[in-house]
């Protein structure tokens, strides 16, 4: 899905959980400057996750949050 949209798993998986009505926090890891700066290019793609995108993607992971029916 990654080469798809020209960039990496790791910024699309960031810019992923930025687009995600289900994650409320996006945590970054960097221990490094250069890892914050290049974890930071993920808001570059996260205009790439369209509905489309999405559904694929959740495809892919195959744990796409169910509401509970009461």
């Amino acid at each position: 899905m990654a080469n798809e949209l020209g960039t990496s798993v790791a910024k699309l998986s960031i810019a992923w959980t930025i687009k995600n009505p289900n994650v409320s926090t996006t945590i970054l890891g960097a221990s490094k400057k250069e890892q914050l700066i290049e974890n930071l290019k993920a808001l570059d793609v996260v205009s790439l996750i369209t509905p489309e995108v999405t559904e694929k993607i959740e495809l892919i992971l195959n744990n796409k949050p169910v509401q509970a029916q009461f």
